[in-house]
């Protein structure tokens, strides 16, 4: 697999953390709470730094086998489907219950809005080290990092014009 399979998973991974983030700073702006705004980019520059240790572990860890790339594939295969059953579930009201939740932490402080986005992000962190330590194992790494970063890129993109729109 190449670059563009790269992309598409860091793309599709990093838009779903990006309206994470957007959900909850614009609720933040709307009950007047922006000084709380660090605390998400905290939790969120958290999660990133755990995705990335655990990339690093993982290939460390792991070698070429075709068994290995197996049991992550099917480990990201539960992540994904568990997100997609929840989604189905809740995707009508999903800003609504991020904004309740959001409100219940509220009162709670710094910590539990801290935890809150730092596990919701951490969750599409560890969904795409899972998908992309699968599917480079036999990628040519210069390509599979470019798609990565491309991906990033782009949902990065989204995630700015997700806050300002």
């Amino acid at each position: 697999m190449g670059a563009l399979e790269q992309l598409i998973v860091t793309l599709r991974e990093g838009v779903e953390a990006a309206l994470i983030i957007a959900i909850a700073l614009a609720y933040l702006a709307k009950i007047g709470r922006s000084d709380l705004n660090r605390v998400v980019y905290a939790a969120l520059a958290a999660a990133v730094g755990v995705s990335v240790a655990g990339a690093i572990v993982l290939s460390a860890v792991g070698g070429n086998t075709d068994r290995y790339e197996g049991w992550l594939m099917l480990i990201a295969a539960v992540f994904v489907f568990t997100m997609v059953w929840w989604m189905r579930r809740t995707a009508r009201f999903l800003k609504r219950d991020i904004e309740t939740r959001l409100s219940r932490l509220q009162n709670g402080g710094a910590v539990g809005l801290f935890l809150f986005i730092f596990f919701m992000v951490l969750r599409e962190g560890v969904e795409t080290v899972l998908m992309l330590t699968a599917i480079t194992l036999d990628t040519a790494a210069l390509w599979a990092w470019l798609g990565g970063i491309v991906g990033l890129l782009l949902a990065a993109g989204f995630a700015v014009a997700f806050v300002r729109g």
